[in-house]
């Protein structure tokens, strides 16, 4: 019987399946995959023991058999990958590689994971897609066309924006909100054009889309991992999938139906899952032969799926509609909102980001350094750990508790291989044969001074582009008792040279501990503005005590002050030192200006997950007392303390001890929160405009901890949001403030920004973040960041366990008032230097004490400024005399673009022999991937199209390589390798 399927399986292949489709019939194209994630219930190392291993040696041994239609496969993760292919002998290597040539295997997305699109940054983002299409590159000589985010939970617009500028013309969607899957269903609109920069890059952002009708699994009854259809019967089967082709081509205008056959983990016995999907196709095909059913049937690529289907609809002229817009939030239904990743285990998201902006530096500085010798192999290796946590469960804080450590371990070892490299680096870039070791000194770390020393240095390093200037803050550790010392400060700071001190504020302090235990760090910090160059380096001494009028010694003060000051602002405070109002100083002494801005730190009771934010109780403050408050007075800041001792009473019913088989339980107990408050007056506006936060706390069982300003902004209860790109417009579920239960479908995330505008007036109250987190507008003139959760619900979906997570962190975050530009025709415009600003905050001068002054220095490594918003998003080295770099405009795209000249950029390039154009992966050329073919209309999918239609710049606009001039338009990113004498 068998046999008899695969004969008229050929037969068909040959005489049916390969002709043009007759009106009335439908091609089934069937896509194998198996969708692997990179850590969730289990580690990525268990998954792939235990599972992808045996998955992929599997589907190759499946495909090396020959049939007819051709078993095909598609593949994502290539971090899985490269894991098998180091595991792996040479034979069964090239059996992948020959499958890979023949078109049999087609990577989609390849990148290192499939990424989360809430939570990831711009920067990471690009850096996992670019490992992955490496080693595709490297291995085999090809680069995916078509994405695949068929498991992130909601879809962002900087996907199809950087995967068609990565070479993509397709993407494959599914997790979008319930109502709009159910209308575009309806309207036949689940293929559309997906501009995603509409105002931006414009048409360099449009990618055709493909939304599942249903999920990502196989159909009903069709899984056959382990499981003999004959159970069920190959009729029956038959008929099912006859029947499921003809309900699901109603939801499309062309007759190519695309069906996924797999799911999580799927084809471990890949051999008689194809064996038993090959009669399948055979009885399909065997009855439209016989004229008993209109349906054809065979495996496909992504590349086969979307190559007919474009051709049906330019053939016909039926053109693919179009949306200009991303799918946040995303819901199953009117009660099930997935907006409570966005804050999910912000510790993790906290140093993710932090190690993201490490490494990002030392990739810059191996191309600075003197003696051109490079570290890619441990960079490499970093790059590959930060790329792990892109996953769509990792860095979206949705995994189990013992994949979230080995999360955290991934990133402690990248960030040590990634400290070790940048010592090295910025010390073989001050002098080609420096002994000297450099310590890099990380955020909390602090500089040590030993008691035998007079003397100790340490440099400043300005990983950015443009000038910038900061209050350095930094904490000095000596074995000497000297915080209690009544004798003022013990320190002088000097600039550049021993003898050219300059002011600081200096002032006792202790760490705090969230148990108000006695076992306090004590240290002296000191404060000064620092002001350095584009990719320049700063050398400081800190001496022991010479000139005390140098040195302004700050003790905290225990009174109760009702505001603090700046040259900008006056900072109204509450009792708890929580901001009640913000009065605004004018430059020329005339009246304040004051804004309301009233300060809260909240608590929602969180009966979600760590996927789903579900409240059942209206927001409130727990009981709260001032367990303590400090106050410094200095003269380059003045800086609130609190410390904060709240009382909870959590319920966990359903919750851990719920599946430990107790009661309902309440338990009751308090916690201490640090709250911190600093205003800035270094005389640089932009920098004193920025009201710096600070709250020490941790997570409670439960809850969802929030800070809330309420403003008289009246923004409607709109707010913008940045996608790690652009500001993305939020509208909320009503004008006015919504019930119990429904607050959570106004909540949106934030990566970098968050901002709310006045209708009337244009004032705007800014918020730059430390890390992506979940932000809404609750009422009027409300802005709201999420800053931390710990269920004791599990919200059923997957992790069978709460998402317990009671560690503590430092949320900071700094916000400010501006006044909208005047060409932001009503909002949304000035996003150029919201977006340096954030940069400037994401990117922190760096820190590094070294043993030697004598070959440390300042140092400048770029011969002339940019034009102002021009940034180097990456630099690194790759090879003795050549970089790379992705440089990005990040101008108003309101904007004309922007010509300069990379001759005489950098000191270390004498000459430019020559410049080479790659797409975003800096791996593949830069060509012409135009989907202009596509017949489509701008006809909006959802009613009416958001933005403008713009044609510039056009999506294929290479760079004049014989010249050494780059023009960028507005939110354009080039990226370049250069090579020099």
């Amino acid at each position: 019987m068998k046999n008899y399927y695969y004969f008229i399986t050929i037969l068909l292949f040959f005489n049916g399946v390969c002709h043009s489709l007759k009106d009335g019939e439908i091609k089934l194209h069937l896509i194998p995959h198996s969708h692997c994630d990179s850590g969730w219930t289990s580690t990525m190392n268990e998954y792939y023991m235990n599972q992808v291993k045996s998955i992929i040696t599997s589907m190759v041994q499946a495909l090396n058999i020959e049939s007819s239609p051709p078993r095909k496969f598609v593949w994502s993760e290539i971090g899985f990958l490269e894991q098998w292919w180091d595991d792996m002998p040479t034979e069964i290597k090239n059996d992948f590689t020959k499958h890979v040539k023949n078109d049999r295997i087609e990577f989609v997305n390849g990148g290192w994971v499939m990424n989360d699109e809430a939570c990831a940054s711009l920067e990471s983002v690009i850096r996992h897609l670019s490992n992955g299409h490496k080693f595709i590159r490297e291995k085999f000589g090809k680069q995916p066309e078509s994405g695949w985010q068929i498991d992130p939970f909601g879809h962002s617009s900087l996907t199809p924006t950087l995967q068609a500028q990565f070479g993509y013309k397709h993407i494959v969607l599914n997790r979008i909100h319930y109502e709009l899957k159910k209308k575009f269903r309806d309207e036949k609109n689940l293929q559309f054009k997906w501009r995603g920069s509409p105002e931006g890059v414009g048409p360099k952002s449009d990618i055709l889309a493909h939304v599942f009708d249903d999920f990502y699994t196989s159909p009903p009854h069709m899984s056959f991992d382990g499981y003999n259809f004959l159970a069920y019967g190959l009729p029956r089967l038959t008929m099912e999938m006859i029947e499921l082709a003809r309900n699901r081509s109603v939801f499309y205008k062309s007759p190519h139906v695309l069906i996924p056959m797999g799911g999580d983990f799927a084809y471990r016995n890949a051999y008689k899952s194809f064996e038993q999907m090959d009669q399948l196709v055979a009885s399909i095909n065997g009855q439209h032969a016989n004229g008993e059913s209109n349906v054809i049937c065979q495996y496909s690529t992504l590349a086969d799926f979307f190559s007919e289907t474009i051709d049906w609809h330019n053939q016909n002229k039926v053109a693919f509609n179009y949306y200009d817009g991303d799918f946040f939030p995303y819901a199953d239904d009117s009660n099930t909102y997935w907006t409570g990743y966005y804050t999910s285990r912000p510790l993790l998201k906290g140093y993710e980001r932090h190690v993201s902006s490490k490494l990002r530096s030392a990739e810059i500085l191996s191309a600075l350094q003197m003696d051109e010798q490079n570290y890619p192999a441990q960079l490499l290796n970093a790059s590959k750990q930060v790329s792990i946590l892109q996953h769509h469960d990792a860095i979206s804080g949705t995994s189990k508790k013992h994949v979230v450590q080995d999360y955290f371990s991934r990133l402690q070892k990248a960030d040590v291989l990634v400290s070790e490299q940048s010592e090295k680096l910025l010390a073989s870039a001050f002098s080609e044969h420096s002994p000297t070791k450099l310590d890099i000194i990380d955020i909390g770390g602090s500089l040590n001074f030993p008691s035998s020393n007079d003397a100790i240095s340490f440099v400043l390093f300005n990983q950015l582009s443009w000038q910038k200037e900061e209050l350095i803050s930094i904490k000095v550790q000596s074995d000497e008792s000297l915080v209690s010392s009544n004798n003022g400060c013990p320190y002088v700071l000097a600039q550049e040279d021993f003898l050219n001190e300059i002011e600081i504020d200096c002032s006792p302090r202790s760490d705090f501990k969230s148990d108000q235990s006695d076992d306090h760090k004590e240290f002296i910090q000191i404060d000064f503005p620092a002001k350095l160059k584009p990719f320049s380096s700063k050398l400081y001494y800190l001496k022991r005590k010479s000139n005390p009028s140098k040195s302004n010694w700050i003790l905290p003060k225990t009174n109760h002050f009702s505001s603090i000051e700046n040259s900008v602002y006056i900072a109204n405070l509450d009792e708890n030192y929580l901001i009640k109002s913000l009065e605004s100083k004018s430059p020329h002494g005339g009246n304040h200006q004051k804004t309301e801005l009233n300060q809260q730190l909240l608590t929602y009771q969180d009966i979600g997950g760590a996927y789903i934010f579900r409240t059942n109780k209206q927001i409130f403050e727990p009981p709260r007392q001032v367990y303590s408050t400090f106050t410094y007075i200095g003269k380059f800041y003045q800086e609130a303390q609190s410390i904060l001792q709240d009382t909870h009473q959590v319920s966990n019913r359903y919750g851990y001890y719920y599946y430990g088989g107790n009661q309902q339980q309440q338990q009751t107990y308090s916690t201490f929160n640090y709250n911190s408050i600093k205003l800035i007056n270094t005389g640089s506006e932009m920098i004193d405009k920025k009201i710096n936060f600070n709250f020490h706390i941790k997570g409670i069982n439960g809850t969802t901890t929030i800070n809330r300003f309420t403003t008289d902004i009246d923004n409607n209860r709109e707010l913008y949001s940045d996608n790690g790109l652009e500001m993305m417009h939020r509208r909320s579920i009503s004008s006015q403030s919504v019930e119990v239960g429904r607050e959570t479908q106004s909540y949106y995330p934030t990566i970098n920004s968050v901002y709310i505008e006045s209708h009337s007036s244009g004032k705007r109250l800014i918020c730059n973040n430390d890390r992506s987190r979940g932000v809404s507008s609750q009422g009027q003139g409300c802005l709201e960041m999420a800053l931390h959760r710990s269920l004791t619900y599990e919200d059923g979906k997957g992790l069978e366990i709460p998402a317990i997570d009671e560690s503590s962190i430092n949320a900071r975050f700094e916000c400010y008032l501006e006044e909208a530009p005047s060409n932001s025709n009503g909002g949304g415009g000035g996003g150029d230097d919201i977006r340096k600003q954030s940069i400037n905050y994401q990117h922190k001068f760096q820190i590094y004490q070294g043993q030697d002054s004598s070959y440390m220095s300042s140092k400048t490594f770029m011969l002339k400024p940019l034009p102002e918003f021009i940034h180097i998003l990456s630099m690194e080295r790759s090879g003795p005399h050549s970089i790379k770099l992705r440089i990005h405009n990040i101008e108003n795209n309101n904007q004309s673009p922007i010509t300069f000249d990379l001759n005489g950029l950098f000191s270390f390039i004498k000459s430019i022999k020559s410049i080479k154009e790659y797409n975003l992966s800096l791996v593949n050329r830069f060509v012409d991937n135009n989907i202009d073919n596509i017949f489509a209309s701008h006809r909006s999918i959802v009613g009416k199209n958001l933005f403008p239609i713009k044609d510039a710049p056009t999506r294929y606009n290479p760079i004049y390589t014989k010249q050494t001039k780059i023009t960028l338009y507005p939110s354009e990113i080039k990226a370049i390798e250069i090579s020099y004498h």
